[in-house]
């Protein structure tokens, strides 16, 4: 086995070699040591241990050690013992940890620590692919909702709620609207007896509401140890954070002349029924930091807001006004009125050409 002094830092630095393992083409490198394969996967290489003979005095006589092609981790299950690649490297030709590196990755020893640096360069590179994968896939139940678009379904009571809900003005949003924006029943699951809305961003399904078609009085009665304070008319998943997200923004021309923002995703699917196809919705009745930078990737020369007929539509107003006079002059901001009681999705064309005009 190998004398060689090696540093605390040096030690610490191979004790994780995920970073290298990209870079290591393992098979090849057991061919080398003489070990053959008995099984692979993506997760786990079962071969010969290469490094027997120095514990126990003589080769392996079965297939009993394993490695991680991911991190180089190993195990030998005959002598009980754990390892890395690196390590056993370092004992199979006497070398220091830089040598058995250098060794893995396919460099000659004598060369520069160029090879290291590349192997480590492209283990960032796959970390943060990883990592943005990881981060589109963290609202939970995305994947559940995406087979609900493509097996989209909605009942003529589910519409009808979506278009009239039980004591609210009747939204008239027409059906072929609803499906181009693969607006669907769910009828099973936490969002059973909802209506799903999904959310897109640039292409990808980052969100969705589920809303309610039971009423409050139905949904208690389905759920009896449930009290009114559980009850939810929209459920959002736990972890989606809507202020990252403006409904309607793959439809958005950049550089338009008008964009409308309004509060709700029905909001925006009326005003592009009536022929303002240029709107999104904010989601709520804040506009957050990630919200401004997409509006100014949009880039339109003026914008309308256009909440709701209340004072809570009117507060609205004023907080998304004040944010976006940052970038907007105060010439190419539209306050618009709407009547008291009323939402947008309420409007039609010529109510929404009256409304923008005045404002």
């Amino acid at each position: 086995m190998s004398c060689i002094e090696i540093g605390i830092k040096e030690r610490l630095k191979y004790k994780d070699i995920t970073w290298m393992m990209p870079s290591v083409d393992v098979e090849a490198v057991l061919e080398k040591l003489g070990s053959s394969v008995s099984h692979r996967s993506s997760k786990i290489i079962r071969a010969f241990c290469p490094d027997h003979h120095l514990f126990v005095g003589r080769n392996s006589s079965h297939p009993n050690w394993v490695i991680s092609p991911i991190t180089g981790e190993t195990f030998c299950f005959t002598e009980g013992r754990g390892s890395n690649l690196v390590w056993i490297i370092c004992r199979l030709m006497d070398c220091g940890p830089k040598e058995a590196a250098k060794f893995l990755t396919g460099a000659e020893s004598d060369l520069d620590d160029g090879i290291l640096e590349l192997a480590a360069l492209k283990y960032r590179q796959i970390r943060l692919l990883q990592k943005e994968k990881e981060q589109k896939q963290y609202v939970r139940g995305l994947d559940v909702i995406r087979q609900g678009i493509e097996n989209r379904y909605m009942s003529e009571m589910a519409y009808e709620f979506f278009m009239s809900p039980p004591g609210k003005m009747p939204t008239n949003i027409q059906k072929e609207t609803v499906d181009w924006y693969g607006v669907f029943e769910r009828t099973w699951g936490y969002y059973s007896n909802r209506v799903v809305i999904p959310f897109f961003m640039k292409e990808e399904l980052v969100g969705f509401c589920a809303i309610d078609i039971l009423g409050r009085e139905n949904w208690l009665a389905q759920h009896p140890m449930k009290t009114e304070d559980d009850y939810k008319k929209v459920l959002y998943p736990s972890n989606f954070l809507s202020g990252n997200c403006l409904f309607g923004f793959d439809a958005c021309e950049k550089g338009a002349e008008l964009l409308v923002i309004t509060e709700g995703a029905r909001d925006v699917m009326k005003l592009a029924q009536e022929g303002f196809g240029n709107a999104v919705a904010i989601l709520g009745s804040f506009m957050s930091d990630a919200q401004f930078e997409l509006i100014t990737e949009l880039a339109p020369k003026k914008i309308a807001l256009m909440f709701d007929g209340d004072s809570a539509g009117i507060d609205t107003t004023g907080r998304v006004a004040m944010k976006l006079s940052q970038l907007f002059q105060n010439d190419c901001l539209k306050l618009c009125t709407i009547p008291q009681g009323f939402d947008p999705k309420h409007l039609n064309k010529e109510a929404f050409d009256s409304v923008i005009l005045a404002a």
